[in-house]
């Protein structure tokens, strides 16, 4: 049986052991580039927009000196790469790990390079479809229903971070499921949320009076789900079911060990 914890130890002992041996691992290395209209890393390369709000892109998770991405390892370039793989297909991302920062480091890494507004959410026994969909909250003596992350990044083509996916109780996981596979939600307010080609159509078919009146809300095709989660047995928490595991592409985060770190500063110091 396929154990994520025992082949993150494994590579990880292998790069200790390839630490001395720089030419091996500097061969072919993956270098990442940035500019104000595109960013590439490798072969793979991306558009940038200037996002709608500045205040809702992490930053300083990276240092771009001369238009080339820095103090990054070979591990979390090829990350990156694969991420911005992932995302040009239109697909949403599950980065496994270790516990620990990694993989919220490498997400928000990924962020900022591409300059997407985030929303997150750590997902644990408590959280509920509320917390997802819509809250109920009091605001000058009349009850209103308030969007909360999942729907605003649904919304505006934002980035939705679920850490804690490991975690997550089973009457959210309907929820979760509906949004990955169809991109549709029903909202408490009466709202419903379909996907961006499906809405245009009916948008094109029977006008923007008629789709208003159905309150059909539009889903931007750029919104990303990126979950964040340990490998269970090997840690607690509840394996995730093979739906909500089928809507992702997978990766495992390793954690970057020193020999990965020594070759690429000596790859940046022979290539200034």
């Amino acid at each position: 049986m396929y154990n994520p914890a025992v082949t993150v130890r494994r590579i990880d002992v292998l790069i200790r052991i390839l630490g001395n041996r720089k030419v091996i691992l500097s061969a072919n290395p993956v270098r990442g580039f940035a500019s104000e209209d595109k960013v590439t890393i490798g072969d793979v390369s991306k558009e940038i927009k200037n996002p709608k709000k500045v205040e809702y892109v992490p930053r300083k998770y990276l240092t771009i000196e001369d238009a080339e991405i820095r103090s990054l390892s070979q591990s979390t370039l090829r990350n990156l790469r694969w991420m911005m793989q992932k995302d040009l297909l239109g697909q949403d991302m599950f980065l496994l790990g270790r516990p620990g920062p990694s993989r919220r480091k490498v997400a928000l890494q990924y962020l900022e390079l591409t300059q997407r507004e985030l929303e997150y959410v750590a997902l644990s026994r408590d959280t509920t479809e509320a917390d997802l969909k819509q809250r109920r909250e009091i605001q000058k003596s009349t009850a209103k229903y308030f969007d909360q992350s999942a729907v605003r990044a649904a919304i505006e083509g934002r980035v939705l971070v679920l850490e804690g996916i490991e975690k997550a109780e089973r009457n959210v996981l309907p929820v979760l499921n509906n949004l990955l596979e169809n991109r549709e939600m029903h909202l408490e307010d009466g709202r419903f949320l379909v996907p961006a080609s499906r809405y245009d159509k009916l948008l094109e078919e029977h006008g923007a009076e008629e789709v208003s009146r159905w309150r059909l809300v539009r889903v931007d095709e750029n919104f990303r789900v990126i979950a964040l989660g340990l490998p269970v047995p090997r840690y607690s928490g509840q394996p995730l079911d093979p739906p909500l595991r089928s809507r992702f592409q997978a990766r495992d985060v390793a954690t970057i060990g020193f020999g990965s770190t020594t070759v690429l500063e000596s790859t940046y110091l022979k290539n200034p």
